[in-house]
């Protein structure tokens, strides 16, 4: 395997691993390991009342309110949220939590299956993608919640850079 993936910290490369959770957005099955989704809320708890900058609102978890971003299945940061974006999944990060609109969750009690490497076509500097496995009759993109929440940022504040 190549540095990419062993330097993040994702789901184990072989056969049977934890906890896994599949976030669905659009035809994107994001897979994250389930210890790292803190809550799942209802998208009608986001309180869209002066979001962040490129956020659609905040969730509100320990008395405090956390952002919440809607991705496209491309993972570009989206302002306006599609109808079948119905769930929020906050996830638990380093410092604090941060929360993603997706159509749908399932949580899958073990993961089974080989870990491959992205292809040469897919792979970019800042992919947010560890790798992919065998999923539901297709693929799953492998991701954790601190490697999101840095790829959100950075996409953040190069929409900024290109206003300014």
């Amino acid at each position: 395997m190549s540095n990419m993936m062993n330097d993040r910290q994702a789901l184990p490369a072989r056969s049977q691993r934890a906890a896994g959770a599949v976030l669905k957005i659009d035809a994107l099955d994001l897979l994250i390991q389930q210890g790292e989704i803190r809550t799942l809320e209802s998208v009608s708890d986001v309180d869209s009342v002066d979001p962040d900058k490129n956020s659609v609102g905040w969730i509100s978890f320990a008395q405090q309110r956390w952002p919440v971003y809607c991705l496209s299945s491309q993972l570009d940061l989206q302002i306006s949220v599609p109808a079948p974006r119905r769930t929020c999944a906050l996830l638990a990060l380093e410092q604090g939590y941060l929360g993603v609109l997706c159509d749908d969750v399932t949580i899958l009690k073990q993961v089974s299956g080989q870990l491959h490497e992205l292809p040469v076509v897919m792979r970019r500097s800042d992919t947010p993608i560890h790798g992919v496995i065998a999923y539901n009759q297709g693929i799953a993109c492998v991701t954790d919640a601190n490697g999101l929440a840095a790829y959100i940022e950075r996409r953040r504040q190069n929409s900024s850079r290109e206003e300014n």
